[in-house]
Order: structure tokens, then sequence, then C-alpha cells
């Protein structure tokens, strides 16, 4: 690619490192912010001597390498991985390893070897404390479905690594059904993100959760970062934020992340507690808004509700549109909108929104019909404005006293 300097190819120096077996291994934390836990480690390796790293990773992992080099790169990196795991553990019965499987090799490995089952098996570690990881973009081929279906049966953990908010994520989460999927810094990040990342991420949760498994946050950097992806809902978070507190000297690693996590907790809780207080403000004013509406109809025969409609709309800032829909769902007026234009009657049958049209099965009609006071519709674009809003609906009676459903669209006070 233009500007970026492709890492200068050193076989040798890998094939040294390979025979020395001269790696370090490091570990990051994956963190539970939800229940103020480590739930795990991420291992990486680099190529070195002592604690200094001499080999740079692209190298170590780079793409022109031999692919028997690139599975005996893969092999040695889990090995020493487990290695260093294996004291952790045995502290920690249910923390869990994560480890990378390069994608390139699983062509060129036999399933029926076992290799890193019996790499797994040699340290004592129990199978279901190991996540296998590949990444998304490799992920959708065959030899990964087969790979992680076959380690699964043993008891392995799968998780798709650095998923990309441009990733075609839907189809690989549902063919490899992984327990994590760990999404990048292009779903959250302040200055890499898109104007539809938040929602994006949102389909990435729901997705990923009707397969069964969890999001995992990579690439945390601060405490905003932290704080955007619990307000929404992802709890599992790993990256430089949490790294260790130099002042917090346990020399148990499962021990020295907790300050960083606790912390953060309290001011997301701090901060939660704002929001659903400003919610609660928002819903009120709606709520108080839509009282006065139906107050204003109920003083009026069914006959004026389409002017009054139409009043309502040019008089109440807060209101997109509204109609009236009576006793048995049928609505009675046209849907009176702050923006009368051309549009309009094309968006009012898209909608199913036109006069005569029955509503008799729509959760905001037939909730009332039921006995309810109100209803709040879940959040979606307006076709007339593009905001996010929702339809609040309330019966009334009018001067004639008989029964009617006013139905508001309003931008979405949560």
């Amino acid at each position: 690619m233009s500007g970026q300097q492709k890492t200068k190819f050193d076989e040798n120096a890998v094939l040294e490192i390979i025979k020395s077996k001269n790696l370090n291994t490091f570990f990051q934390p994956v963190v539970s912010i939800s229940t103020k836990s480590i739930v795990g480690f991420e291992a990486y390796s680099r190529g070195g001597g002592g604690n200094v790293c001499v080999l740079d990773a692209k190298m170590l992992f780079h793409e022109d390498l031999k692919a028997e080099l690139k599975v005996d790169v893969d092999r040695l990196c889990r090995e020493s991985a487990f290695k260093q795991f294996k004291p952790i553990y045995s502290g920690h019965k249910s923390m869990l390893l994560y480890v990378n499987v390069c994608p390139d090799i699983l062509p060129h490995v036999d399933l029926e070897s076992r290799f890193l089952k019996y790499q797994v098996d040699s340290m004592g570690i129990n199978f279901a404390n190991v996540v296998i990881e590949c990444t998304l973009s490799r992920a959708n081929t065959s030899e990964f479905a087969e790979f992680a279906a076959a380690y699964r049966d043993f008891g392995f953990k799968i998780s798709l690594d650095n998923c990309s908010i441009d990733d075609s994520f839907s189809q690989v989460v549902s063919r490899v059904a992984p327990d994590f999927v760990k999404v990048n810094r292009t779903f959250y990040a302040s200055k890499e993100r898109k104007d539809y990342s938040a929602k994006s991420l949102d389909a990435m949760v729901e997705v990923v959760d009707r397969a069964g498994g969890v999001v995992i946050a990579q690439g945390v950097e601060d405490e905003d970062d932290s704080i955007r992806l619990l307000t929404a809902g992802v709890h599992l978070q790993q990256g430089y934020y949490y790294s260790k507190d130099e002042d917090h000297k346990t020399g148990d690693p499962a021990k020295m992340f907790f300050r960083k996590i606790i912390d953060t907790y309290e001011k997301f809780r701090r901060l939660k507690r704002e929001l659903v207080k400003r919610k609660k403000e928002r819903f009120d004013i709606s709520f108080k808004a839509v009282g006065s509406v139906c107050s204003k109809l109920s003083a009026l025969p069914e006959d004026r509700f389409e002017d009054a409609c139409k009043t309502i709309v040019r008089n109440i800032e807060a209101i997109t549109s509204i109609f009236v829909v009576n006793e048995t769902g049928e609505q009675i007026t046209m849907r009176a909108h702050v923006r009368p234009t051309g549009k309009k009657g094309k968006s009012a049958k898209i909608l199913g929104s036109e006069k005569g049209v029955d509503h008799s099965i729509s959760d905001f009609v037939m909730y009332l019909n039921m006995g309810y006071e109100k209803f709040v519709t879940r959040p979606f674009v307006s076709p007339y404005t593009g905001e996010e809003v929702c339809i609040i609906s309330k019966s009334f009676y009018n001067s004639e006293g008989l029964f009617y459903v006013a139905c508001l669209e309003m931008p979405y006070p949560g």
C-alpha cells in the first residue's frame, strides 16, 4: 500500500527463533467491568532475548514465510503462552487464555494430529479455559469452520478476532457460532468511528448474542473509550487502558489490574444514574405533551379532530406527526405532519398510516385497547425528518363520550 514500508524479510532470523525457542510472551487482560473482574488474558509473543524484543513482530509472522515455518512459529508461540499461563491457571481455575491461530496455517495442518489439543493437555490446563482466536477477515473459510468445530468438540472455546466495522460479519458469526467476537476501534473510537458506527455495534452485539456469544472490545486506550462501550452495553474489554497499576504489587497478575476496573465501574455507575435521571425527565416532558394533546382532543367532537391535529403539529415543536384512531383501531384522520411536502403521501403509504388504515394489531393501539394507559414504541428513523423518533400513544374520550387513541410521533426520549 502506498506510504507503508514493507517489513524487510529475514528468514534466517525466524529460523533462529524457532531453533532457540527464544520468545517473549506477554499477556493483556480481558476485563469485565460489570462484574469488576478479569475473565482472562490474551497472549501475544515477540522474538527476542531476555526481556528485550529484538525481532519485529511483523517479521516473526511475515506473510512471505514458508508454510511450514508459519506452522512452526504459530505452535511455538502457543507453547510459550501455555507455559507462561500455567502458574496463573494454577491459582485461578476459571481464568481464560486467548491464543491466536494464524489463518494462513489452516490449509497446512492435519486436524487428525490434534497438535493443539496435546499442547494444552501436556500443561494440565483444562480445554475449556483456552479460547482459540482467528481473525474475521480470514475466518470465513471452510478450513476455519472445520477447525473450530473440531476443537469445540474437545471443549475449547472459539473467538473471532479484530473485527472491523466494514467486515461482513453476520455470515461468519452464523457459521462459526463463536463464544466471543472481538471488535476493534472502528466500532467505537471517537476519531475512527463513522456515522453508523453506533448502530453497527448494536447490530454486532445482537447478532453475536443470538449466536450464543459475547462481544469483547479490543484496543481500549482510555477511559472515554471504556465509558462509550459501557453505554453501548459492551462490558468485556481489553486494551492498554487496563495496564498494570505499578503501585499495586501483589505478584499476582490476576490482581494487578483491579484498581482501574473498579474506578471505571464507579464512574460509569455515576454516569448511568445521571443518564437514567435525564431519560426520566425527557419521558416526563413527552408524557405531559401527550397528555395536553389528549385534553385538547377530548373537548372536541370527532369531525373536528382533523383540523385540531394540524393546529397541534404547528404549535407544539416536539411533535413530528399525529393521527387519531377510533375504538376499532381504524385511523380516522390524516397524518398531520410538520413538513407537509409532496413526499408526505408516499411516506404515509409506506408507514401504513393513511386515513382508513386498520391499526388494531399495532402495539400502540392494541395495548391501549387492553387497558394500558399509554404506550411507547421502539425507536425508529422518521421518514419525514430523519431523526430517531417513536410513537407515543394515549387513549382519551371525546366530548361525545367515545373512545379514541391519539398517536404522536415524537423524538425518542431515551
